[in-house]
């Protein structure tokens, strides 16, 4: 049944996320590491954000401005393996803390503070940005 779950909310999130043209790693990154590891959660992020992505140039790559999807791409590609590295020198950290929630063990580490402050970051970021599209529509 997990799978399912986990499936879905990425088949829901990428279609929601396609007219939006951002938001799919806030909202699967949340998901996901509610079953996984924060590091397979990313690493899942990933392949789903890469399979959304070349879905989308099927569906709309040939009105691409490539000029523009290069300016963009290549720096995103870079962040993603320097992302990737800083993930990996990160995950060695040992744990900050453990404690309990009835039978479930609970650990705080680095990477996992880490990851918390960058969703909550980006996701206030996605908030500011949504509120000046809807005061600029009005």
């Amino acid at each position: 049944m997990e799978i399912f779950v986990i499936g879905l909310v990425a088949l829901l999130a990428s279609l929601l996320t396609f007219f939006s043209g951002f938001g799919l790693g806030t909202i699967l990154m949340s998901a996901f590491a509610m079953f996984f590891p924060v590091e397979v959660a990313i690493a899942l992020t990933g392949v789903v954000h890469l399979l959304n992505n070349l879905f989308k140039m099927t569906l709309v790559g040939k009105q691409a401005t490539w000029q523009v999807v290069l300016k963009f791409g290549t720096p995103a590609i870079i962040g993603a393996f320097i992302g990737a590295l800083a993930l990996v020198h990160f995950s060695d950290i040992a744990a900050w803390t453990r404690y309990f929630i009835g039978d479930r063990e609970c650990v705080i580490t680095p990477v996992k503070v880490i990851i918390a402050t960058l969703m909550f970051f980006f996701a206030v970021l996605e908030m500011i940005a949504t509120n000046r599209r809807k005061s600029s529509l009005v």
